[in-house]
């Protein structure tokens, strides 16, 4: 999953939520997009984080024991 964190002024603005860009391809349309909208001559910056998550089923029997 991707994070695109917007600051305005070296503040905080906003950021996307994790389920917004999910793909790669979706990452460069979205990025392109924000570059043009909020750019840096207006004060913002731009980053971009790739986060992972990971799971493990749980065998519902053991809980029952």
């Amino acid at each position: 999953m991707y994070e695109i964190n917007v600051a305005l002024n070296g503040q905080h603005f906003f950021a996307t939520h994790e389920r917004s860009i999910v793909s790669e391809r979706k990452l460069k349309e979205v990025y392109k997009v924000f570059k043009e909208k909020f750019p840096e001559t207006e004060g913002y910056e731009i980053s971009v984080t790739y986060w992972t998550k990971s799971g493990r089923e749980i065998n519902t029997e053991e809980l029952e024991a």
